[in-house]
């Protein structure tokens, strides 16, 4: 059997650029390039990067999307020229809601996955959005299975185990998370892969969106908790290269998956 290839990620880590989707793109096509250059097979950027987030109501029914539209177009067209996948965060327009929404495009230019966000965070998220109503099915990448949160949806323990019970290697967490929160970056992110023993991305802005100062410290965390990549409060690509086998062997020494007992967690559901 033909060993799994190493699977190459990289977040990007911004400043917000609300309402503005033309340097949304901009920004997409030049970090697209930087992280492919860099063999990335994956590019993650934040909760509702390509839209803004942060918006009031109408502005955020005038920057929406549809799933397939020009700007999607414009983003496929972008993979395609430089030969990488991007998941990508945005406002959706799917007839009169909004939905908060991440969008995954292959490196052929095909869109291979889609989610949007189920947990809704306080008043912020409630104004503008309805919520998803299911978990996204899992999705495979150059021989990977990778799956979609998105910011909110972490900080419950059942949506990653949800996940990690479907077998996937990797979780991509897009998000926009403030201040004073920093401790969901720096240790729920490491919790999460570490009691799931998977792969976890998760790409935050850095900086001022209206009302709201962004906390940074995006980051790539193994299966053992251990960062892999590490940002600070400031725009940058992180790139960590995962290695299947780094799964095997946690799941051998420590073994979660197989000593679990759901006899005994009905009352979860």
């Amino acid at each position: 059997m033909n060993a799994i290839p190493d699977f190459t990620l990289a977040v990007h880590q911004h400043v917000p650029t609300p309402a503005d989707v033309d340097t949304s793109i901009a920004r997409i096509q030049q970090i697209s390039e930087q992280a492919a250059a860099s063999g990335a097979d994956l590019l993650l950027v934040p909760e509702a990067s390509l839209t803004g987030y942060n918006l009031p109501l109408d502005t955020a029914r005038t920057v929406a999307v549809e799933r397939d539209s020009k700007t999607t177009a414009r983003l496929q067209a972008i993979c395609q020229q430089h030969g990488i996948a991007l998941s990508y965060g945005y406002i959706e327009r799917d007839g009169e809601h909004l939905f908060n929404s991440v969008n995954v495009i292959d490196s052929s230019g095909s869109n291979i996955a889609h989610y949007r966000k189920t947990h809704l965070w306080g008043g912020l998220d409630r104004s503008l959005f309805q919520a998803g109503t299911e978990y996204a099915p899992t999705f495979k990448l150059n021989g990977w299975n990778l799956g979609l949160l998105i910011c909110y949806d972490i900080e419950f323990p059942e949506s990653a185990r949800h996940l990690a019970l479907q077998g996937v290697d990797i979780i991509l967490a897009p998000t926009a998370l403030m201040t004073p929160w920093t401790f969901v970056a720096d240790l729920v992110t490491r919790v999460r892969a570490a009691e799931n023993q998977v792969y976890f991305a998760y790409a935050n802005y850095c900086g001022p969106e209206a009302d709201l100062d962004y906390v940074g410290r995006s980051c790539i965390i193994g299966p053992d908790a251990q960062e892999l990549a590490r940002a600070d409060c400031t725009p940058q690509l992180l790139l960590a290269t995962l290695n299947k086998q780094a799964i095997d062997n946690v799941r051998r020494e420590l073994p979660y998956h197989a000593d679990r007992r759901p006899e005994l967690y009905g009352s979860l559901a």
